[in-house]
């Protein structure tokens, strides 16, 4: 559990975060910028000197304008969970390691 205090304008008190909460916010993070349900993420946080080390493993993604080199994926992954730790937890995150493992298909639906 951590603690951010704000001494601003407006009502003086304490926003608390859980740890499981960081978790699942890392999870939609990274979701969203590999365009993969949550079941195929797996993400892991652990302290890396007062920063959070965030562990992701996703599946490679082809099909459906999901062209990207693999390399590139990562670097997006990585900027998204530093960006949105930053934005919306408050957080800051030391390092990213991504591990893609698995593929995905996706393929164009016909609408009749």
């Amino acid at each position: 559990m951590s603690t951010a205090r704000t001494d601003g304008h407006g009502v003086a008190g304490s926003t608390i975060v859980e740890a499981r909460a960081l978790q699942r916010l890392a999870l939609g993070l990274v979701r969203d910028a590999a365009a993969v349900d949550a079941r195929d993420v797996s993400v892991e946080l652990t302290d890396r000197h007062g920063d959070l080390r965030v562990a992701v493993v996703v599946p490679v993604v082809r099909g459906r304008g999901h062209d990207d080199p693999v390399a590139v994926r990562g670097d997006a992954l990585r900027e998204a969970v530093v960006n949105g730790m930053r934005d919306l937890a408050a957080r800051r995150v030391g390092a990213v390691d991504v591990r893609f493992a698995g593929l995905r298909r996706e393929t164009e639906r016909r609408v009749a």
